[in-house]
């Protein structure tokens, strides 16, 4: 529930680095899941569409998936599940 008082930016005290590097994680996983569950739905919607009319539907729907997506994996976070990226990605992107 909302509060009667809003907290602004300035109000609420810094992320720690270890606080930004989970919140870093989980949009790109909520990225990466998003546009690719979005992607099978539309290819199947559109089969005959271009890949420019494939990148105009996805910037108009992009905000609103990777939202949902992320949401999802901070639930599962919280039901005890965690994606975690494979060895090979993890020295790749370091």
């Amino acid at each position: 529930m909302a509060s009667s008082t809003s907290t602004t930016p300035r109000d609420q005290t810094p992320l720690s680095p270890e606080q930004k590097a989970k919140r870093q994680a989980r949009r790109r996983a909520g990225k990466l899941i998003g546009f690719s569950t979005w992607r099978q739905e539309w290819r199947a919607s559109n089969p005959e569409a271009s890949k420019d009319q494939m990148q105009e539907a996805w910037a108009e729907a992009k905000k609103d998936v990777i939202g949902r997506a992320t949401r999802a994996v901070r639930n599962l976070e919280k039901k005890g599940l965690r994606i975690v990226p494979l060895e090979a990605d993890a020295a790749a992107d370091a």
